[in-house]
């Protein structure tokens, strides 16, 4: 990996990062996880079917999505649902989640797929 890629990766995991926490702040914890999860998604959806070249693609899916996206979080607060057994909180954002994130990608390999 070339030091340009480095400093691209980093640059862009600055920024997606920065732009989870400021979704948590607009929208409230799960509601901001969950919208940058869908981001995320479509990003990586898009990036994973244009003819973008590899450099383009390095940076915008492990560098930007993989610090804005947070399935991590996600399954911890599955996880405290769970334990506190709520139900219905669990159910909702687990099949939001998986609903979103995969209509997110698909809409994002359809728009790679335009360009």
């Amino acid at each position: 990996m070339t030091t340009r890629s480095i400093a691209a990766v980093l640059t862009a995991a600055v920024v997606g990062a920065g732009g989870r926490w400021a979704l948590g702040l607009l929208a409230g914890a799960s509601c901001g996880l969950l919208a940058a999860n869908v981001f995320g998604c479509i990003l990586i959806g898009w990036a994973s079917s244009t003819q973008q070249d590899r450099w383009n693609q390095v940076w915008l899916t492990v560098g930007l999505c993989g610090s804005l996206t947070s399935f991590a979080g996600f399954a911890v607060s599955l996880g405290v649902a769970l334990e506190d057994q709520r139900w219905a909180n669990a159910g909702f954002w687990g099949l939001a989640t998986l609903v979103c994130c995969v209509v997110g990608f698909d809409l994002g390999r359809s728009l790679g797929n335009r360009t």
